[in-house]
């Protein structure tokens, strides 16, 4: 009879862990850089996130491979930090501003929206509040980027910061 109880016991111990992980959720990332956004755990504690996004009037595709920590707080166990480094391809939009006049009234500029191909580096840092219950996560990161082909020149951005909601399933 104490070995039915121990495995009882067991068997709720390890569902009762197996609540705290998810395998894949998706949503929205609401930022500088807004989009929808998908995550898939490859390990218990390493992610492969994806977000495609607009960025400048044009479009962006980030891949990123996060890892994540459990915060300890005293108050709650379903805090979580993640950390990573990834890559995006896309392009962007920008308006080319040409001098075309001068004459007594002013300068006259004729502008003309063009197209450009842009890749670089990303990285990740933010924190995540797993609520399995409803199932959701929400999140606050801050994920910097660095250009280094794009319009004329390289192009970094350092506070990129967003937040996300996203369905566990």
């Amino acid at each position: 009879m104490k070995t039915f109880f121990y495995a009882i016991f067991a068997l709720i111990s390890i569902s009762s862990a197996a609540q705290q992980l998810y395998e894949k959720s998706g949503g929205v990332r609401l930022g500088h850089t807004s989009g929808i956004t998908f995550k898939k755990f490859v390990t218990e504690d390493e992610a492969v996130e994806m977000i495609l996004s607009g960025r400048n009037e044009g479009m962006q595709y980030t891949a990123t491979y996060l890892f994540h920590q459990p915060m300890e707080f005293s108050f709650n166990d379903r805090f979580y930090l993640h950390y990573g480094i990834g890559g995006h391809v896309g392009y962007e939009k920008f308006d080319d501003i040409s001098k075309t006049l001068s004459n007594a009234a002013g300068d006259e500029f004729i502008y003309e929206s063009k197209s450009f191909f842009t890749m670089g580096v990303d990285a990740s840092l933010g924190i995540e509040y797993r609520w399995l219950e409803v199932p959701a996560t929400f999140g606050f990161d801050i994920k910097p980027y660095f250009n280094f082909i794009g319009m004329r020149h390289t192009k970094a951005r350092f506070w990129d910061a967003a937040i996300s909601f996203k369905y566990v399933f």
